[in-house]
């Protein structure tokens, strides 16, 4: 089995999934055999039912995670909790295009191997030292992953760090130690720098749309300047507790494990012009996302957004002649078609589902329901929300973990006088690092499926990862 053929996204199995199927309307419809609570109106009551159908099917995955999104444009007219129009709108949010003009310009440097250059570059560096090989790779992934998706950097990464692994034995078979080192390196530096951008997770663009409905955007700069630190404590974490096994060993050098880096390298050849040309314009996307506040002092860009700058960079992608042959293109729509689309609905039931929270009251009685529990502050607060969304996303989907919890989070805000940001940055943050289960992300996946890390493994690295992350975010966005 090749990584290629993984199924990232983790998954129930078949009985979990059909037990989710059923118990989703169960629970839903039982949910409506009790009066609804004091202060909470019946069509809050009945979106109460339809989150509790929405993420019982996404955490077992009953049908597509993508198809359950559909549900609130099906059912919320019919529970006159909102108008078609009402419930459609969020489904053409403009975070869902800065998400889809991100993938474009990704689907681009993957299919031109850009990618791979840059991290087959940063791995050869370390030659055949073990240690720093570990290092090298979790590098490039964190590097990778900050621009596109951690699962895409972790599929591109993972067979080649498993090479440099099975270079070490002469009989082919990977090293465990090492391997279980590099593997599960590359998949928790690619989950860690995904949070660094608003482009490196869909959270995190679920995140940047709630600021923009909520009238406080965040500019992809502010973004970056809050998680990049965050990235910094937890990288050089991950790789000491990675490479804790090999620490006291006897330094073994292996000129073959630096030789698979170095042939994987040669077999690029030299660089192509169509790198260099995508290189150039994700270099100028990344300088303008960095920078809009700055343009937007221009006035001819005044209205410039970070969505505008994603479409913009697509749209050049479709113009810009490759310089490998006549009439071709760095991208074209056969390849442009192949992205998530699927991720878009997806943010579309979410925000969907989200402002009927809003609209219904519900959000804004939860919300006052916690906030009347005493002796809860601030940093409480924090703490209950990191760790509960932490544990959480071990079990379900990261995505569908954020998108039921930022209305909650919200209406606690507002409740508390709390600044929005303040409570729904690191619970977007918390939602992505989940270390323990092969299930809970798909570089978790991609990595155990490599057959070089073990079970017990993945979950001792990963729940000190989890204590760490959560002490990390807590210490850094609650004091």
């Amino acid at each position: 089995m090749t990584f290629s053929d993984q199924d990232p996204s983790g998954s129930w199995g078949a009985w979990g999934r059909r037990i989710g199927l059923l118990l989703g309307p169960t629970l839903a419809l039982a949910v409506q055999g009790f009066a609804p609570p004091e202060g909470l109106s019946a069509g809050a009551w009945w979106v109460v039912s339809l989150s509790v159908l929405m993420v019982m099917w996404w955490v077992t995955e009953a049908i597509p995670i993508a198809a359950t999104a559909l549900l609130p444009l099906a059912v919320l007219p019919l529970l006159g909790a909102a108008s078609v129009k009402e419930a459609a709108a969020p489904y053409a949010d403009p975070i869902i295009f800065l998400f889809i003009g991100g993938f474009m310009l990704a689907a681009a440097v993957e299919h031109w191997r850009l990618h791979e250059r840059i991290a087959l570059s940063i791995a050869s560096f370390a030659g055949g030292r073990p240690i720093p090989l570990v290092g090298c790779f979790m590098l490039a992934s964190a590097v990778i992953s900050m621009w596109i998706s951690n699962t895409a950097t972790t599929l591109m990464l993972a067979p080649i760090a498993l090479g440099a692994a099975r270079a070490l034995s002469p009989e082919g078979k990977p090293d465990l130690v090492l391997g279980g080192a590099l593997l599960l390196g590359v998949a928790h530096a690619a989950t860690i720098a995904g949070v660094g951008t608003p482009v490196g997770s869909p959270t995190n663009l679920i995140a940047m749309g709630f600021f923009e409905r909520a009238g406080e955007p965040m500019a992809f700069v502010d973004w970056m300047s809050q998680a990049i630190p965050l990235i910094l404590v937890m990288l050089p974490i991950s790789w000491l507790l990675l490479c804790a096994p090999l620490f006291g060993k006897r330094a073994v050098t292996s000129s073959a494990m630096g030789q698979v880096v170095r042939s994987a390298l040669e077999k690029l050849g030299p660089i192509s012009m169509p790198e260099i040309r995508i290189g150039v314009i994700f270099g100028l996307v990344a300088l303008a996302w960095m920078f809009r506040v700055q343009l937007n002092e221009w006035p001819p860009l005044a209205k410039l957004s970070d969505t505008s700058i994603a479409v913009i960079g697509a749209l050049t992608l479709f113009l810009v002649p490759s310089g490998r042959k006549r009439g071709e293109k760095l991208i074209d729509w056969t390849r442009a078609e192949r992205i998530p689309w699927g991720i878009a609905i997806l943010f579309g039931g979410g925000l969907s589902l989200a402002a009927a929270m809003e609209t219904t009251g519900l959000a804004q009685w939860i919300g006052a329901w916690i906030v009347s529990l005493e002796g809860l502050s601030t940093f409480g607060l924090i703490v209950i929300l990191v760790l509960t969304t932490i544990l959480v996303s071990e079990l379900a989907s990261n995505v569908a973990t954020l998108t039921s919890m930022l209305p909650v989070v919200a209406a606690i805000a507002e409740a508390t006088g709390t600044p929005l940001q303040t409570l729904v940055f690191p619970v977007a943050i918390a939602a992505s690092f989940a270390f323990m289960l092969p299930v809970a992300t798909g570089p978790n996946a991609i990595a155990f499926s490599s057959g070089v890390v073990t079970l017990k493994r993945m979950l001792v690295v990963g729940f000190a990862l989890n204590i760490a992350a959560a002490t990390a975010i807590i210490a850094l966005f609650a004091a």
